[in-house]
């Protein structure tokens, strides 16, 4: 299979975990948890957006290293070989992550780090789409 497709796939895919990501974090706005000038369902909203802030920050951020990738092809294999390995460990590291509450360096909020980590993964990601391009 070319690598344009698998690429376009995945892209897909992303955008898609994206949109459902959007969704899920603004639950009231979609009328999954209901809210009004009386009462707010705390615990309904939290564990939507506990869901979706994994989904959309990082299918966001595959989103925009799928996109490049698209016009870099050649980085690809290159690519795949960080994405491999870190893709999995960040999705670990966003399902198991503690739930916290305290705002300080050892357990910041979850979604701090799941902007820090997807942040990480465009930077790291943009390197070396960057490198393979300068190394043809």
């Amino acid at each position: 299979m070319k690598p344009k497709l698998i690429i376009a796939g995945f892209l897909l895919l992303s955008f898609l975990g994206f949109g459902a990501g959007y969704i899920l974090t603004n639950s009231i706005d979609f009328g999954f948890c209901v809210a009004n000038a009386v009462a707010t369902d705390a615990s309904c909203i939290n564990f939507y957006e506990r869901l979706g802030d994994p989904f959309f920050y990082g299918m966001g951020a595959l989103a925009v290293v799928f996109f490049a990738l698209l016009f870099v092809q050649r980085a690809f294999s290159m690519w795949w070989k960080f994405g491999i390995w870190f893709i999995p460990l960040a999705a670990l590291l966003f399902i198991f992550y503690p739930e916290g509450g305290a705002m300080d360096l050892a357990w910041p909020f979850p979604e701090i780090v799941f902007q820090w980590v997807s942040g990480l993964y465009v930077v790291v990601s943009a390197g070396i789409i960057v490198a393979a391009t300068v190394k043809k």
